[in-house]
């Protein structure tokens, strides 16, 4: 059966906020109200954010699922480039293995494709099922819980100060200076920031230098016993700093909530904050054979697909791959789009990314899609796809120059969540 792909109209955001909220058995609310209430929010979204677009899958004129589009500027390796994000993907619940989520993923890709842009991101909800799509991980995120007085005391709290609706240009100005310094990240919209404010749950505490934002963290509490009111957490629900002495000052604001605060709860990809705390530990006690003391938790969540093999070369200028010099063929397996893979010819010029010819090729690289995209997004290293046999290399001579330039020594970093 045909299906159209189109933009939600005013009148049909009731009907996708009763299919999101019947899709997630996680949402409890069911009442008219609040589908009324979700719905209204949804369709404010869509109508004010500038990036923010709500799709739809029809079949013979019925509603059986939809999704929410963001259209990103990110940074990839010192490049600000497109990039396009997918969420709340949901399925009406009658029509479930009937093909609606993957024929909304595959508009998806074109969708940001045709804008321009060579990499598509999402969060899934079940990483195997996104895999067999195209989607490779990214970094790992971490879970610490860290008691205030391991933060370290020794900064200064002057030019601490608590930050409101008056600060929003300056806390955006700040989380895209260090955007435009850090792989991954995505610029924040105006959009963006007002969210903070709209969230009554949210503090947000900040360090100045002069007149500029250093740095802030946006946190709010929770218990940490239910039976216990006076028992709570504190949860950073984002954490940016430009300079060491700006993480100074907000350590030290932290390090002095040991008072009323049990444990701060931090997550963040970061997977060296053991070498800025006195006591890593999560307060688990649980002990790692040998002896080795759990510091957090980690999983994987955002996940990447490189949807363009032309563009991606072009955007990738200002990744340095080593120092290498070489000519070599990329084989790529995508089942999702094509039954044969799809070949990229390549050469790297004093560790400088551009198109190269065929007849110039030295070798090839074999891999399915999921790990091209982790290794181009710098995620994960030839060595260890090479290690796993998640790629074939044709010359295996050509193994340490390619561990070379592809040395995966810096991960994307994304904090926006979608």
């Amino acid at each position: 059966m045909e299906s159209t792909i189109r933009k939600l109209a005013e009148d049909e955001f009731l009907e996708f906020a009763n299919i999101a909220i019947q899709a997630f058995p996680a949402n409890k609310e069911n009442t008219p109200e609040y589908k009324e209430k979700f719905a209204v929010n949804l369709r404010r979204i869509h109508e004010e954010s500038g990036t923010i677009g709500f799709y739809g899958l029809f079949r013979n004129g019925k509603l059986l699922g939809g999704m929410r589009l963001h259209s990103f500027e990110m940074n990839l390796f010192g490049k600000i480039v497109p990039a396009g994000g997918v969420g709340l993907v949901a399925v009406n619940f009658l029509h479930k293995k009937e093909k609606v989520a993957k024929e909304l993923i595959g508009y998806f890709i074109r969708h940001f494709r045709e804008k321009g842009a060579s990499i598509a991101m999402l969060y899934p909800f079940r990483p195997d099922f996104y895999k067999k799509m195209g989607f490779g991980y990214g970094t790992k995120m971490n879970q610490y819980r860290i008691k205030p007085d391991s933060f370290p005391p020794g900064g200064s709290k002057e030019g601490l100060a608590m930050l409101g609706e008056t600060d929003k240009e300056k806390i955006r100005d700040c989380y895209n200076r260090y955007a435009k310094k850090t792989h991954g990240m995505i610029l924040k919209t105006v959009f963006d920031t007002d969210a903070l404010f709209k969230n009554p749950e949210n503090r947000i505490i900040g360090v100045f230098n002069g007149g500029d934002l250093s740095g802030y963290i946006v946190y709010g509490f929770e218990q940490a016993d239910k039976q216990n009111f006076l028992r709570n957490n504190l949860v950073i629900r984002e954490f940016i700093y430009e300079t060491s002495d700006a993480l100074a000052s907000l350590s030290k604001f932290l390090n002095t909530q040991s008072d009323q605060i049990e444990r701060i709860i931090l997550n963040t990809q970061d997977d060296g904050l053991e070498y800025l705390l006195g006591d890593a530990r999560d307060g688990s006690d649980y002990l790692i054979p040998s002896v080795f003391h759990e510091t957090n938790r980690s999983g994987v969540g955002l996940m990447y697909k490189i949807i363009d093999m032309e563009k991606i070369i072009s955007d990738l200028e200002g990744r340095v791959f080593g120092n290498v010099t070489a000519c070599f063929s990329l084989l790529v397996h995508d089942s999702f789009e094509t039954a044969s893979p799809v070949t990229i010819n390549v050469r790297l010029e004093d560790g400088k990314l551009s198109k190269g010819k065929a007849e110039d090729s030295q070798f090839n690289i074999e891999l399915d899609i999921t790990d091209f995209s982790s290794l181009m997004v710098g995620a994960v290293g030839f060595r260890k796809l090479h290690r796993f046999g998640r790629l074939k290399l044709s010359k295996p001579e050509f193994g340490p120059l390619m561990e070379e330039a592809f040395q995966g020594d810096e991960k994307p970093i994304c904090t926006t969540p979608f």
